[in-house]
């Protein structure tokens, strides 16, 4: 709303410099005194109140350029300059109206004569001109208020013209017509500043709602990682920390009773200290490296499998089907999540001895992951187990669709499907 009041203002003064331009090359040309451009002979000379119709332009014009004062008048700097100038401009048009031909008159002191002549037809479209500027500043209220100032004006002038006398009907004839201009163009362009004004709300109610989508999406992920983190940490670090403690007190008791077994002991806690060194850097790994960003879903499901394939000797088995289409990074890096989750549940429960990962491009994206292991009951899974309420909760981030397909010895199939990935 300021930049448009600010430029509404910038254009009015441009308007009042127009005029002082057009004003002066007036009198310039008429100061000339060219046979063609000399006023003609049936050109009337203004009545003596055509110099107290100009003032009110003068001290508009001196008003709007004046510098400092539209900060020290503040919101209602335009309003004024705006009613300032449809006071100014609606006399001079009225005069101009009622005196066809008429012309100011000014005898230089060597006789010369400079004459300055009014045109209505160009001070209507000068009195139109800030009626547009408020509509455009205030919408469609404002444009109303503006014209009707200007026609109220204008009525005025009938009204004194008639008391002193002078014939009205011309004026009155065309009456109409200069009323139905000053409201047509200033009521479309409220009309047209209105929709763009609630138009642009909405798009910035849009705009902040999607901010506030994108932050709780980003705290939700936020929060997803630590507890991924955590949990990383507690079965990488803290069982091997655990399993080292127990080795250690076992070992310091053989040391006493069988000193064979102490040192048979403590080559396997070098072997399990070797192991739990090398899930906590696989762990640091795992934060520090985006996969998916940087190489591609499916470039980056190829990877997590073969390392998933050598850490426990399972038979792993990726496949891409379908063309390709974009996805969005909140949505490509939650299937990358999601499928890593389920490959952490078969490591820990499934017990089996091949895996097959599948990607497939065709009305919207599927990612699956298929295991040969001992499966389970999916209605009887408890509600607590974090593996499966984890891939629900990032499913749900993305709007996508999850499946489990298992039952008791025959393996387990876990499907999650994004339905749309490449809407914006």
């Amino acid at each position: 709303m300021n930049n448009i009041v600010r430029n509404t203002t910038r254009v009015l003064r441009g308007l009042f410099a127009f005029r002082a331009f057009i004003t002066v090359f007036s009198v310039l040309v008429f100061a000339v005194r060219w046979s063609v451009l000399s006023p003609p002979d049936r050109f009337r000379p203004s009545s003596p109140l055509a110099i107290p119709f100009l003032l009110p332009t003068l001290i508009t014009a001196i008003f709007l350029f004046i510098p400092g004062l539209e900060k020290r008048v503040g919101r209602s700097y335009l309003p004024l300059s705006l009613a300032m100038a449809i006071l100014s401009f609606s006399l001079e048009s009225g005069i101009a109206y009622l005196n066809p031909g008429a012309r100011i008159r000014v005898t230089l002191p060597r006789g010369r004569e400079i004459s300055v002549f009014w045109a209505s037809t160009e001070l209507i479209l000068l009195t139109l001109a800030p009626c547009v500027l408020a509509g455009a500043a205030y919408g469609l209220r404002g444009a109303i208020k503006a014209s009707t100032f200007a026609t109220l004006i204008h009525l005025a002038l009938g009204v004194a013209v008639q008391l002193s006398g002078t014939p009205l009907h011309s004026f009155l004839i065309l009456l109409p017509l200069r009323i139905a201009i000053v409201y047509a163009f200033p009521a479309i362009t409220g009309y047209l500043a209105d929709t763009w004004r609630h138009e642009h709300d909405a798009v910035q109610e849009a705009n902040r709602q999607l901010r506030g989508y994108a932050a709780t999406i980003e705290n939700l992920a936020t929060s997803r990682e630590r507890i991924r983190l955590a949990r990383a940490m507690h079965d990488t670090l803290a069982h091997s920390l655990s399993a080292l403690v127990i080795q250690f007190e076992a070992i310091d008791v053989l040391q006493e009773t069988d000193p064979i077994a102490a040192r048979t002991q403590l080559k396997k806690v070098k072997q399990l200290a070797r192991v739990g060194l090398e899930e906590t850097r696989q762990a640091i790994l795992d934060l520090r490296f985006s996969p998916v960003e940087e190489l591609g879903l499916a470039a980056a499901l190829e990877g997590l499998l073969k390392r998933f394939g050598q850490r426990n000797g399972m038979r792993t088995h990726c496949t891409v089907e379908g063309e390709p289409v974009p996805l969005l990074p909140v949505q490509a890096n939650a299937l990358f999540r999601i499928a890593e989750e389920a490959l952490d549940n078969v490591e820990r429960h499934a017990e089996a001895s091949s895996l097959t990962v599948r990607l497939a491009y065709g009305n919207g994206v599927t990612v699956s992951v298929q295991d040969d292991g001992q499966g389970f009951d999916p209605s009887d899974v408890d509600p607590e187990s974090y593996g499966l309420v984890g891939i629900y909760e990032r499913a749900a981030l993305v709007e996508a669709q999850v499946t489990v397909d298992s039952a008791p010895h025959e393996g387990t199939t876990l499907a999650v499907h994004i339905a749309e990935p490449w809407e914006d």
